[in-house]
C-alpha cells in the first residue's frame, strides 16, 4: 500500500473510531435522582439515546438475595417519556412491567417518574431494584448516577464518586449534584442509597473506607463505639479469610429499630442493608457477619444462573443451601475461630440449626439440592427466600459442617472446607462466568478424596436425615440430653426502650401479671427509659439470679382497658420463682475422645491460626 492510501485509510479508521466513541458515549444510561421529602418520594430522571427502532423500558419484577417474586412496577408513578426537542411520547405497555416506545425516529429521551421510598427522621433510603427501570437488551451499558441534594446532606452509597459526563452540571446553586458511575445496571441497581441526617461513621480496614449509615427509630440508642468494633472485627477477619478484599468501598446501611437483639439483612455488591436490632445482641453480630460474607459468597461465589440477572424471572440454581447455609455456617463459625465467641456459641449454634432442620418433616421429602432448586414453586409460584419446604439456611449451616468435618476426616486434617471455598473464589473472582451446579461437589471429591462422591449425593442430592452425630463424633464431640433444673419468674417479655421497659408477652397460670403489662422496675433495677439492650440485660440478670420460692418485687405499669395505647395503672406486684425440670440437649466432648479426634476438633475449631488468645465478646 502506498503512503497516500494508508494517509487515507488511516484517516477512515479514525474517522470511524470517533464516530464509534460518540455512539459508545451517547450510549450510556444517565439517572438523575432528587429527593422530595414533603411527597416522601424521589424523582427519577432517566436519559438515554435510542439505539434500536424500538425501545423497551422495564423494571424487576424481583430483587437480587430475595428470591421472591414483588410487584414492583406498582411504585412507578407519573411516568412521562419525552425526546429531545421535549415532545412527549406515549409508550405502549406489553406488560404489567414493560413501557415500550415504538417506531420512534427520535435519537434521544428521557423518562421521569416518581417512586415511594422510606422516609423518617430526616432521611430517605431506597434499593436499586424498585426505583431504576433499565433498558432491555442494554444492562450492560454504563450508568451514571447523579443524586441531587442540598448541600449539607450526607450521602451513603457503596459505588465510586466520579467526574460528571460532559455537558452535566455539578452545582446549580440549590443542590449538589453528586456523580457516581457503575459499568452496568446490575451494578447501579445492587447498591441501596441513605441521604440526608443520619448517624455516621467509619473505620478503615485494608485501605478501604467503611461507612456506617445510622437510621430509624432508635439509631440514638445504638452503642456506636460496639458496633464499629464488631463491623471493623468482621471485616479484618473474612478479608483475612479470603486473602482479598473485592471492593473499593463498602456502606452498611442500617434502619435501626427498638429491640435487644436479632437482626435481617440483604447482600450487596459493596454494601448491605440491615434491620438492626439497638441492642446489638450475639444474634445482630451473626447477621453481620453474614451479610458480609456475602460479598464473597453470592455476590461473586455464584452459580451461573446468579447473574447476569433476568429480573422477569426467579432464577434457577440448586446451589442456594452453599450460598445462603453454608454462608451462615462460615459466618458464624469464623467468629468462633478469630475469637470473637466462646466454644459454648459454636455449640449453640449446632444445636439451634439441628432443632431447625429435625423439626421440620419436609427434610424426609425435599433433598437440600432441590429447596434451592425448585425455590420458585414456593409460596404458589411466588417463591421465598427459604427454600422449597426445606430451609436452605439452617440445613446449609449443617452441611457444611458435616462437610467440613468429613474432608477433616477423609485426609487427617490436611484438606478441609476451606479448601472448597477458596477454590470457587479463583475459579469465581475477577467478574469471571459463575460455577456448574456439580462444581461444589467436583471441589469436594477433589479436597476430601472418591469418598466425598456418594456421602455429597447422599447428604446434598437426596432427602434424609443428616448424620451430624457421627460427624461430630469425628471431632470427639457428642450431643447429650440432660434433666437441667431451671428457675421460671412466670413470664416471658420483650425488652424496648419505646414501651418504656420490658413488655409482657405471656403469662404462666395463676401469675399476678397479664399479657401487655409493662415492668418497669425489677428489683431495684429501674428499667424505664433504657435502651432495650439494657433492658434485656437487666431482665436477664434478674432471670439469672432468681431462686425457687424468693418472690421478686416488679413495678408495672397496666393497660387501664386493656389496649396499648390507654392510660396505665402503676401497679406492685410480686412474682415468686418455680423451680422445674426441663430437658436440655448440649454437645460437648467425648469423655474418651482420642488424640486424633482431638487434633482434628482443634483444627476444626481454630484452623490454621491457631486458638486466639482471648475472647473478644464475653458478653455474648
Amino acid at each position: 500500500m502506498n503512503p497516500p492510501s494508508m494517509l487515507r485509510r488511516a484517516r477512515s479508521v479514525a474517522a470511524f473510531l470517533c464516530l464509534l466513541g460518540i455512539r459508545l458515549a451517547s450510549a450510556d444510561v444517565i439517572y438523575r435522582v432528587t429527593p422530595k421529602f414533603d411527597s416522601k418520594t424521589i424523582g427519577i430522571e432517566m436519559s438515554f439515546a435510542r439505539t434500536e427502532f424500538d425501545t423497551d423500558l422495564q423494571i424487576p419484577n424481583w430483587a437480587p438475595g430475595a428470591y421472591i417474586l414483588q410487584n414492583l412496577s406498582g411504585g412507578i408513578k407519573n411516568l412521562k417519556i419525552t425526546d429531545e426537542h421535549g415532545l412527549t411520547i406515549k409508550p405502549t405497555q406489553p406488560n404489567g412491567f414493560t413501557w415500550r416506545i415504538a417506531n420512534a425516529s427520535s435519537e434521544r429521551f428521557t423518562a421521569t417518574y416518581e417512586v415511594s421510598v422510606e422516609t423518617g427522621g430526616g432521611t430517605m433510603h431506597y434499593g436499586g431494584p424498585g426505583a431504576y427501570l433499565y433498558l432491555v437488551g442494554r444492562k450492560d451499558e454504563r450508568c451514571w448516577l447523579d443524586l441531587e441534594t442540598p448541600h449539607d446532606w450526607r450521602i451513603a452509597v457503596g459505588l465510586d464518586e466520579a467526574k460528571p459526563p460532559r455537558g452535566q452540571h455539578s452545582n446549580d446553586g440549590v443542590t449538589t449534584a453528586h456523580w457516581y458511575a457503575a459499568k452496568t445496571y446490575d451494578v447501579l441497581a445492587d447498591n441501596p442509597v441513605t441521604v440526608g441526617d443520619f448517624y455516621e461513621d467509619h473505620y478503615t480496614v485494608a485501605g478501604r473506607d467503611h461507612t456506617i449509615a445510622l437510621r430509624g427509630e432508635a439509631k440514638s440508642d445504638v452503642d456506636r463505639a460496639r458496633l464499629i468494633k464488631a463491623c471493623s472485627f468482621i471485616s479484618q477477619m473474612q478479608g483475612d479469610f479470603f486473602g482479598v478484599t473485592p471492593y473499593s468501598k463498602y456502606v452498611w446501611h442500617f434502619n435501626v429499630g427498638d429491640r435487644a437483639d436479632r437482626a435481617g439483612g440483604l447482600e450487596h455488591l459493596s454494601s448491605t442493608q440491615i434491620g438492626l436490632s439497638s441492642g446489638v445482641g450475639p444474634g445482630t453480630v451473626g447477621v453481620l457477619s453474614h451479610e458480609f460474607f456475602h460479598l464473597w459468597n453470592v455476590k461473586r461465589i455464584r452459580s451461573k444462573p446468579l447473574g447476569p440477572f433476568d429480573y422477569m424471572q426467579l432464577p434457577t440454581t440448586g446451589a442456594l443451601w452453599w450460598l445462603e447455609g453454608v454462608t451462615d455456617y462460615y459466618s458464624h463459625s469464623l467468629l468462633h475461630r478469630y475469637g470473637w465467641w466462646d466454644d459454648g456459641h459454636l455449640y449453640k449454634d449446632i444445636l439451634s440449626n439441628l432443632d431447625g432442620v429435625r423439626k421440620n418433616a419436609g427434610r424426609l421429602e425435599i433433598s437440600p439440592y432441590d429447596s434451592s432448586f425448585r425455590v420458585r414453586e414456593a409460596e404458589n409460584g411466588k417463591g421465598n427466600s427459604q427454600g422449597l419446604k426445606v430451609s436452605y439456611y439452617d440445613t446449609g449451616w449443617l452441611l457444611g459442617m458435616i462437610l467440613d468435618i468429613e474432608i477433616r476426616s477423609q485426609t487427617g486434617g490436611k484438606q478441609s472446607l476451606d479448601d472448597v471455598e477458596h477454590a470457587l473464589w479463583a475459579e469465581c473472582r475477577n467478574d469471571r462466568p459463575g460455577f456448574e451446579e456439580d462444581e461444589i461437589k467436583k471441589l469436594c471429591i477433589r479436597f476430601g478424596g472418591p469418598a466425598l462422591g456418594p456421602l455429597f449425593d447422599q447428604w446434598v442430592m437426596k432427602p434424609g436425615e443428616l448424620p451430624v452425630e457421627e460427624e461430630l463424633a469425628k471431632v470427639g464431640l457428642r450431643i447429650v440430653e440432660r434433666d437441667e433444673a431451671k428457675v421460671d419468674l412466670g413470664f416471658t417479655w420483650q425488652a424496648g426502650r419505646s414501651v418504656g421497659g420490658a413488655r409482657v408477652t405471656k403469662v404462666n397460670e395463676g401469675s399476678p401479671l397479664k399479657v401487655g403489662d409493662v415492668v418497669v422496675q425489677i428489683g431495684d433495677a429501674g428499667l424505664s427509659s433504657k435502651p432495650a439492650g439494657v433492658i434485656q440485660k437487666l431482665m436477664d440478670a434478674a432471670a439469672k439470679r432468681a431462686k425457687d420460692g424468693v418472690a421478686i418485687s416488679l413495678k408495672v405499669l397496666r393497660p387501664k382497658d386493656g389496649s396499648p395505647g390507654a392510660a396505665k395503672d402503676s401497679l406492685d406486684v410480686d412474682v415468686t420463682p418455680k423451680a422445674t425440670n426441663v430437658k436440655r440437649k448440649a454437645v460437648e466432648p467425648l469423655p474418651d475422645a482420642t488424640a486424633a479426634q482431638i487434633a482434628l476438633r482443634e483444627g476444626w475449631f481454630w484452623g490454621k491460626r491457631g486458638k486466639p488468645a482471648a475472647i473478644e465478646d464475653p458478653g455474648a
